[in-house]
């Protein structure tokens, strides 16, 4: 399986929300497919509740006591 990394699996989720016109490559939409970030819908790829999810947790403030 492709290691990724936080910073590229959020930017492949924006990409994939924001229906971007240039496609994810095969390896990378594989990964995000295989985690269950991402599902196929028709010719395109929608966020799962799953990938919304860690959008959402990535983008809260996180304080540090």
């Amino acid at each position: 399986m492709l290691s990724l990394s936080k910073q590229a699996i959020l930017a492949a989720l924006q990409r994939v929300s924001g229906h971007d016109p240039e496609p994810l490559s095969d390896a990378l939409t594989d990964a995000l497919l295989a985690r269950d970030l991402i599902r196929r819908v028709g010719k395109h790829l929608e966020p799962t509740q799953f990938g919304k999810s860690y959008s959402r947790a990535a983008s809260t403030l996180r304080w540090g006591w």
